[in-house]
């Protein structure tokens, strides 16, 4: 909303249009103290159909705005300007996003928009009789590709003074999404199948608290926040969350025996072992199994049976040769 000397205007562009809908979404939806009453999905359908609309087209005007138009023979720029032309349809959208700008879009995610669409459809012209879990899968199911839309897809388009406009509701969103337990378990359900082969290195998130942190020497990143990190900001964070007790185990760090950055983690458990912890870098990926801890506080592999680190050693043989 704004204002002027003929009194107060509406001005709602795209992005903050369907970042608003979506805010509308997660307040029916996040209750976790109370049960999501069906007056609540109704709602929660319709505006979520409404967020899809908008962001989908959002990104088409930023890759070009005739993207957006449903038949160009028919519009100008100057019809556009005013709004006064026909838009694609949400499925065409999506399609042209695909095959026009070149974005990833999943045929799963494709299909979760086209059920949503239907669900509206028919809650708004011919009524709605469905049980309340299916409704709220389907609209969960969109969720997580907005989430991730926005962020993989839009966010990155935007100008500077844009996100910093739209952080601050952006934040509020994922806090709340978080609440919501039919999306928690669609996107944990997911990134099971999709992290399979990261087994290996998908650890407890520091931010988040899910097991969705891919450790990467090209930067670690949660597919669940998604918060990515560097090598060091993770490994303090990592030991930070276990310190401040949000994880209920005992780590230690230090510096890592390879590639000697302060990036070593003892006591991690990854997805592939979550029964039994190990060491690992969070900024070379090295695996290490039989650390010890020398006394001069830093963790090394032994060759045998030594009891102190090779430099250590090193140095206890210099002075020894100097006397």
């Amino acid at each position: 909303m704004g204002g002027d000397a003929d009194g107060p205007r509406v001005d709602f562009p795209p992005v903050p249009n369907g970042i608003d809908y979506l805010s509308e979404v997660v307040t029916r939806l996040a209750r976790p103290d109370a049960e999501v009453s069906p007056r609540d999905l109704k709602y929660a359908v319709l505006h979520l159909q409404a967020a899809t609309e908008v962001l989908v087209k959002a990104r088409l005007q930023i890759a070009h705005w005739s993207l957006v138009v449903k038949d160009l023979s028919k519009c100008t720029k100057e019809k556009y300007d005013k709004g006064e032309f026909e838009s694609a349809t949400v499925a065409e959208s999506m399609r042209r996003l695909s095959d026009m700008v070149g974005l990833p879009i999943r045929k799963d995610d494709r299909e979760a928009v086209d059920e949503l669409a239907k669900l509206r459809n028919r809650l708004q012209h011919w009524g709605l009789q469905e049980t309340v879990a299916l409704v709220e899968k389907r609209a969960a199911s969109v969720l997580d590709f907005l989430m991730r839309f926005v962020d993989e897809h839009l966010v990155p388009a935007l100008e500077p003074e844009q996100l910093t406009a739209l952080q601050e509701e952006m934040d509020s969103v994922r806090r709340g999404v978080r609440d919501i337990a039919t999306f928690v378990e669609t996107r944990r359900a997911r990134l099971r199948d999709e992290l399979k082969e990261y087994a290996d290195r998908t650890v407890h998130c520091p931010s988040c608290h899910e097991w969705a942190l891919v450790v990467d020497q090209e930067g670690s990143k949660c597919h669940f926040c998604p918060r990515a990190w560097d090598s060091e900001q993770l490994a303090y964070a990592y030991a930070e969350s276990f310190e401040t007790g949000s994880i209920e185990d005992e780590v230690s760090s230090g510096h890592c025996p390879e590639c000697w950055t302060r990036t070593l983690i003892v006591g991690v458990r990854t997805t592939a072992t979550l029964g039994q912890p190990i060491g690992m870098c969070f900024n070379c990926t090295r695996v290490f199994t039989g650390l010890r801890l020398c006394s001069c506080l830093e963790y090394f592999v032994p060759v045998a049976e030594e009891d102190i680190c090779r430099r250590c050693l090193n140095l206890y043989m210099e002075m020894n040769q100097a006397d």
